[in-house]
């Protein structure tokens, strides 16, 4: 309930408090067994939108096999979720609740950020603890040390709260300080963001809401043929500076060379248009944003570097299981992580699809120049509550880069996000849409920009010196020269 689309961030301060209590009293295989449990219901519940992927019998799947398919899938994210629980739960009683309650505390923080770190390098990652307090709670902490400065704080309210519980002496007044300190160095960091200095920048955006069902049929392609240059050209009647589609809004391989719909429209208007296709190399095909100049020229594109797994590429010891999940026929590569997005206007920071929830992604590019970020995905054909998980990622990268943040999809939500994370604008999920926004470009850089995540290298030094400090304290030369003493 703290994770949108309810976002009661509030609560995400003792979600993880009975865990926590049970590590205290359960053996470790026990404790590990608990946060296993505890992790299938937070993340399965999180991710109940997978559900959405049936029925798969439009690329040919009988009903039954689709259903089987869909809550599959559902089960395999869930337990790689509960799987990080159970680490932590098993860790925790194995060696983190048997020392004194700052050193608990420590090791509590310090263990969940270190596996939420390692699981964000996966190809499943999606949920994380500092997605609870997006969009409207503690999102400000991000520009510190991106989402680990989140996950640290909402991890150490829930520590301060079981040791509360288990009457451990003055934790209450360290709980109403750390509570305290974070919500009015929240309100700090959003009452300090710069002005916007410099020329704006007018962003048009189009909503095509063609179902995926649809998108990839002939009548869906023809539709795409249509929609787009139609909502192109009314964008361009409102003085648009460039336009925005989604991921993947002409669905097939983009031939430069033909004369085409798009680019006939982009030539007659002159208006540079940021195009969501699929363009072919010798190895393969890539999912990828074009930016098509004034002249319909390929100016620069952007190749997706974190492909859904099943969905866009299928592992080479699964393929001969499950290769009918590709919606392509054609094998989608990964884009160079080391990309630089140029456009008119400067380096953009871009984000297909899921690469919103990797806040590595989006901090290289806006150490490289980004100075303001497209976000463009489908979310079709997945319900409400997948739009606003992912809504609420691009709030966090938005605040964590201090840029505006202007995103398309193909049937909801799109938005147009401010740097202090405000969301200017929110599109109705399901409808044809088109939106002029105004944006900045910015080069500010936060303390995350600047410096990355240095608050787990921190946490983890902390945490070194403790056991170090353990150690030597129970060696025998030390018990001996205490005796001697």
């Amino acid at each position: 309930m703290a994770l949108p689309p309810v976002s009661g961030w509030f609560l995400a301060f003792i979600g993880i408090v009975p865990l926590w209590w049970q590590c205290q009293v359960l053996s470790p295989l026990w404790a590990a067994i608990a946060g296993l449990c505890w992790g299938w219901g937070f993340y399965g519940s999180s991710l109940v939108w997978v559900w959405d992927l049936h029925p798969l019998t439009w690329i040919g799947i009988a009903p039954v096999p689709s259903w089987l398919i869909s809550r599959g899938i559902w089960l395999f994210l869930s337990s790689w979720g509960a799987v990080l629980s159970g680490s932590w739960a098993f860790l925790m009683a194995r060696y983190g609740v048997q020392r004194s309650a700052p050193w608990q505390l420590l090791w509590g923080v310090t263990l969940w950020c270190a596996l939420e770190a390692l699981w964000s390098y996966s190809p499943l990652w999606w949920i994380s603890l500092s997605l609870t307090q997006s969009p409207t709670g503690l999102v400000q902490l991000g520009r510190l040390a991106g989402p680990t400065t989140i996950t640290a704080v909402v991890m150490t309210v829930n520590g301060l709260v079981t040791l509360s519980l288990r009457r451990q002496k003055g934790v209450r007044v360290w709980l109403a300080m750390t509570l305290a300190g974070a919500i009015a160095l929240n309100g700090v960091f959003s009452a300090s963001v710069i002005a916007d200095q410099g020329e704006p920048l007018r962003v048009g955006l189009i909503q095509g809401n063609i179902p995926t069902r649809e998108k990839l049929t002939p009548e869906g392609i023809r539709r795409a043929w249509q929609d787009y240059p139609r909502g192109y050209r009314q964008l361009v009647a409102l003085g648009v500076d460039a336009v925005l589609t989604p991921e993947g809004a002409l669905p097939i391989l983009w031939q430069p060379q033909q004369l085409n719909p798009i680019t006939r429209a982009v030539r007659e208007a002159g208006v540079p248009l940021w195009l969501g296709t699929f363009r072919e190399t010798a190895g393969g095909h890539h999912q990828v944003l074009l930016t098509l100049d004034g002249n319909g020229e390929i100016y620069s594109h952007y190749d997706k570097v974190n492909l859904v797994l099943l969905g866009e590429y299928i592992p080479d010891w699964l393929s001969g299981v499950v290769q009918r999940l590709s919606t392509l026929r054609s094998r989608l590569l990964p884009g160079d992580p080391e990309q630089v997005f140029a456009t008119p206007w400067g380096n953009a920071v871009v984000l297909i699809c899921f690469e919103s929830a990797f806040s590595h992604r989006s901090r290289w590019q806006l150490v490289h120049g980004g100075q303001f970020i497209l976000s463009i995905a489908n979310n079709d054909p997945y319900r409400r509550q997948l739009m606003t998980q992912h809504h609420g990622h691009d709030v966090l990268r938005a605040v964590e880069g201090d840029r505006w943040l202007v995103r398309s999809t193909n049937t909801g939500l799109s938005a147009v996000i401010a740097p202090t994370g405000e969301t200017v604008w929110l599109s109705n999920a399901d409808e044809f849409v088109i939106h002029g926004a105004t944006i900045f470009r910015r080069q500010t850089q936060t303390l995350y920009t600047r410096y990355g995540d240095w608050l787990l290298p921190l946490l983890l030094g902390m945490l070194s010196l403790s056991v170090l400090q353990q150690r030597v304290w129970h060696s025998p030369i030390h018990r001996d020269r205490h005796r001697y003493e």
